[in-house]
């Protein structure tokens, strides 16, 4: 179904509309061509008849001429003087006839005179006599023997009078017997149209019935048609609601079996490492193979629902070839060891594009699922990962990564079962090896959607070479390295059980990734109400405690705490608030909390509260961690430039960024509770509001808009306070946006 409605009525509707267009243009047409045969006619009528008529006319006129001159030659000849003025006045009157005759003898006048032998013997009897008087009448004027001349021409005059009035006696019956003619010849033209007429009339009528059958015909596939696509169309809405169904219970499924089978490799992995007789390590050894094998298979019918349901993800990063390489060669090594096969890396001491564009998760899936298979199908044997670049047409430049092995070896019907789902050489594969045969198929979707193409060259009983080719787009290495080969530079320190209360996100991840760099675990609380509970119930080393939080402060829970019997009643509590007033202080001193550290929190100074209650003696109390007020960083716009390298280099580059992404979500939530809260006159919320979005900004970075956060809480009546806050975030947003 398009938008604009149904695509086959659309389609019947045109249909339709172009058979009515068409109807009335044939009976147009008939009309027209009526009109105009009649026309032709009528037109070709008048003019034979114009023909005719100044044919009669043209013969008449020669006749008076001939006669004129006839006359005038006879009384120039009964005169006893003939004058000058005479003689030239008969030969003008000659050159008059001769011109008479001369149209007659030439054009569309010649047509009619030569239709009758009686008008043609007349016409060329007079053209003979004409020409045949030239010699008498040329020069007259100036000759000694006129008088003599005109009687010698005097019987050819006669006689051109004579031919000519019997031409015009002549055309006049000729004319009559035409006209006769014409109206029998009309009559039967008429006659003959008239059946035409009908038979073209029959034909357009038997055209437009036609034409009407064939669209009610067209109606009724239309129809049929659509009532075919309708079912279509639920059979495959059919189809796709089972198909979506099937992946998301593969990925429900896959998600709740990883959950327990991670905690029983996990389990099984500090088994290992415990003091357990041989026999029982051989046994976790087990159970750990077959976790990790029955892991491999979910994740690949996991990638493999992915692939059908169009969510499998690629994100192009630069990515360093010898490293991921290398990477995959160290996860096999255990592997390829427990099946006696060497592993060896065949790559060039420099490659040309070191660093490439691409997705290094899933690269290095085709590779580690190649590797693998080989490990798998090789015992005893060498497995060879090799890295090969080369140039193609116009300088682009493509890599070709290969899997040899020398294991079974697959025949030419088996290696074109391979990169299908689910399917294998033969049935035996699956007994003897395991797998789903989803590996190939979701490399082989990997690599088309990293512009490659996959493939392999194998003969029974000498391995294998699995090949994947793809064109590279070189790249610069990244100016800041992964987080996890930075060190923090701060001495080591005992892992503590720590729990965090804090009910802003951006606070909480950046809070935990600080805590998780330093070595630490700790359970999260989103509020003093919860917090009060896991302290009931667990005993923790150091709790770190917001104020300002929903449900329950923190000045409240840390009351409830120190005034309950629970496990961590009297743990140390160090708060982390963005409120760094001495009445703030005061409050947490008053309620039993033992250090204050004012946002942002640096890592270095997280460092020193763990090592200070890691340090401490049982009877030795906290002490209290003063802010240093003159110690933050002169601001540029934006973020505080050593504030955001101290988080890339403990975050790393990528995590900084959602962090901040996640910042400027959570101020447009908690200025829309503000402004909210302060519509409704509840000034005590708006300030929470603003302490969370002052101690937010404070943590990231934004030290401008903890700032002025900060001039809001203390003059809350101003409002350009309000309008300056709202306007810097939309701008850093922007600016981010950009």
């Amino acid at each position: 179904m398009s938008a604009g409605g149904d695509p086959i009525s659309d389609v019947l509707q045109r249909a339709s509309l172009r058979a009515a267009v068409l109807q009335v243009f044939s009976v147009i047409l008939l009309i027209i061509l009526i009109f105009l045969y009649m026309d032709m006619s009528d037109r070709q009528a008048s003019l034979q008849n114009s023909i005719r008529e100044n044919a009669m006319w043209a013969a008449f006129q020669l006749d008076r001429e001939a006669h004129d001159l006839e006359t005038d030659t006879r009384l120039a000849l009964a005169g006893p003087i003939m004058e000058p003025g005479q003689l030239k006045s008969l030969s003008r009157r000659y050159d008059i006839v001769y011109s008479r005759n001369d149209l007659l003898s030439q054009g569309h006048f010649q047509g009619f005179f030569v239709q009758s032998g009686d008008l043609s013997a007349a016409s060329i009897a007079i053209n003979q006599i004409v020409k045949s008087l030239d010699r008498f009448f040329t020069g007259l004027e100036t000759s000694a023997d006129a008088r003599a001349r005109l009687t010698t021409a005097l019987p050819a005059l006669n006689a051109l009078r004579d031919e000519t009035t019997k031409l015009v006696l002549t055309s006049n019956t000729e004319i009559s017997d035409n006209r006769a003619e014409a109206r029998d010849a009309l009559i039967h033209l008429q006659k003959t149209s008239g059946v035409y007429v009908i038979l073209l009339t029959l034909s357009v009528g038997f055209l437009i019935f036609t034409l009407r059958r064939q669209l009610k015909a067209v109606r009724q596939a239309g129809l049929g048609f659509k009532a075919m696509a309708n079912d279509l169309a639920s059979a495959y809405n059919a189809a796709d609601a089972g198909n979506r169904a099937k992946s998301q219970f593969l990925a429900t499924m896959g998600h709740e079996i990883r959950t327990p089978l991670n905690a029983i490799l996990g389990t099984a992995e500090l088994l290992q490492l415990s003091d357990i007789p041989d026999d029982v390590r051989d046994n976790v050894q087990t159970i750990r193979t077959s976790g990790e094998a029955l892991l491999e298979v979910l994740n690949e019918i996991l990638d493999y629902s992915k692939i059908e349901y169009g969510k499998l993800e690629i994100e192009i990063r630069p990515v360093n070839l010898t490293d991921l390489c290398r990477s995959v060669m160290n996860i096999m090594a255990s592997r390829a060891k427990e099946r006696g096969n060497v592993l060896v890396l065949d790559m060039p001491d420099r490659l040309q594009n070191p660093w490439i564009k691409s997705d290094p998760t899933r690269l290095r899936q085709i590779i580690l699922n190649l590797v693998s298979n080989a490990t798998k199908f090789t015992s005893n044997g060498t497995v060879t990962l090799r890295l090969r670049e080369f140039s193609g047409p116009n300088g682009r430049h493509f890599l070709r990564i290969e899997v040899q092995d020398t294991g079974i070896g697959i025949d030419q019907e088996g290696c074109k079962k391979l990169f299908k789902p689910f399917s294998q050489v033969d049935a035996s594969i699956s007994r003897r090896f395991g797998g789903t045969g989803l590996g190939l198929t979701i490399s082989k979707e990997i690599a088309e959607r990293l512009a490659g193409r996959i493939g392999v060259e194998s003969e029974i009983g000498k391995g294998s070479t699995f090949w994947l080719e793809m064109r590279v787009e070189a790249t610069e290495a990244p100016e800041i390295a992964p987080p996890s080969e930075r060190p923090t530079g701060l001495a080591p320190l005992g892992q503590l059980k720590v729990l965090l209360v804090e009910d802003n996100k951006v606070n909480q991840q950046l809070a935990l990734r600080f805590l998780e760099r330093l070595g630490q675990k700790a359970d999260l609380a989103a509020n003093g109400a919860e917090a009060v509970e896991a302290a009931a119930d667990t005993s923790y080393d150091l709790i770190l405690m917001d104020m300002q939080m929903p449900v329950m402060s923190g000045i409240e829970a840390a009351r409830a705490i120190r005034n309950g019997h629970g496990p961590s009643s009297a743990a140390p509590i160090i708060a982390m608030t963005a409120s760094a007033s001495d009445e703030d202080r005061e409050a947490c001193h008053e309620a039993g909390m033992d250090g204050f550290e004012p946002k942002p929190i640096t890592l270095k100074r997280l460092h020193g509260v763990l090592a200070s209650v890691a340090q401490r003696s049982d009877d030795a109390p906290v002490p209290e961690v003063l802010p240093n007020r003159n110690g933050l960083p002169q601001i540029e716009d934006g973020i505080d430039p050593a504030r955001k390298t101290e988080l890339i280099d403990v975050l790393g580059k990528e995590i900084f960024e959602e962090l901040v992404v996640s910042f400027f979500t959570d101020a447009e939530t908690l200025m829309r509770e503000y402004r909210q809260a302060r519509a409704a006159g509840n000034l005590q919320e708006a300030d929470k509001a603003l302490h969370t979005l002052k101690g937010a900004a404070a943590n990231v970075g934004f030290k401008a808009v903890a700032e002025i956060a900060q001039a809001i809480r203390e003059t809350p009546d101003i409002n350009d306070h309000t309008d300056r806050l709202a306007a810097l975030l939309a701008s850093y947003t922007n600016n981010k946006a950009a």
